[in-house]
């Protein structure tokens, strides 16, 4: 069914399906947002589209509308469905975690971190770790580095192995000239997830800085060779023949 051209007509489920026990509504949403993971945007919106005129009061299905819209740089609209969302059902908190993201990629801190204060007090979100991470992010936007700080030491609390937070304590560390403490937090960030051109980056220079030359041009060769394209890799070219 994910591979099917555009749907034109109600979907048929039969009783093995994972979808038979949904609504018609929330089937076109899942069928959205796996079109989304796969980068079939046109279908994806045709399918969430379809999910809100069969159910109009579908919190998911605008969330989910909110976030294919801001992909697709359609940002006014984008945060009408998250409002929306929102409006539907106060304690959607994949909606408000979305909306606040939106909000301060858009330069609107507070009003981004509101949201994100919401789902981090609601007791029973199930990754809280991911709202504290997006806090820290905000406040990082916001250039308060202490608080952007202690979001992620938090989130680190909640889950030692959430790779953003990770990755963004060894930039901080970096940033304070604690290279020891940035060696640390990017070794734990290799252990639970793939290299990124971000995290590469930041071991270049972390070992550029503790005098480690061959562990530098590790990272550096890593980065050419993996992510070529990535500004990381244009940013380590500049160095020239210093490594």
């Amino acid at each position: 069914m994910l591979h099917a051209c555009t749907l034109t007509s109600e979907p048929q489920l039969n009783p093995n399906d994972p979808y038979a026990s949904l609504s018609q509504s929330d089937v076109y949403l899942q069928m959205g947002i796996q079109y989304m993971g796969q980068g079939m945007l046109e279908i994806a919106l045709t399918n969430l589209n379809h999910a809100v005129e069969l159910d109009g009061n579908n919190s998911e299905a605008y969330n989910a509308l909110g976030v294919l819209h801001d992909r697709l740089r359609r940002y006014d609209a984008a945060d009408g469905y998250f409002q929306k969302a929102i409006a539907i059902n106060g304690e959607n908190y994949s909606a408000r975690n979305n909306l606040g993201r939106y909000l301060c990629e858009r330069g609107r801190h507070h009003e981004g971190m509101a949201q994100f204060q919401q789902v981090i007090a609601a007791p029973l979100y199930p990754q809280p770790w991911v709202p504290l991470t997006n806090a820290g992010l905000c406040a990082e936007g916001a250039n308060q580095r202490k608080e952007a700080e202690e979001f992620f030491r938090k989130a680190l609390e909640r889950n030692p192995r959430f790779p953003p937070a990770l990755l963004e304590m060894a930039k901080l560390s970096l940033a304070s000239r604690e290279y020891l403490s940035a060696r640390g937090f990017l070794q734990r960030y290799q252990n639970a997830a793939s290299d990124s051109p971000a995290s590469l980056w930041v071991g270049a220079q972390t070992e550029m800085a503790l005098g480690g030359s061959e562990s530098a041009q590790s990272y550096l060769a890593k980065l050419r060779r993996q992510f070529p394209d990535s500004q990381e890799a244009r940013m380590a070219e500049k160095l020239g023949g210093a490594y």
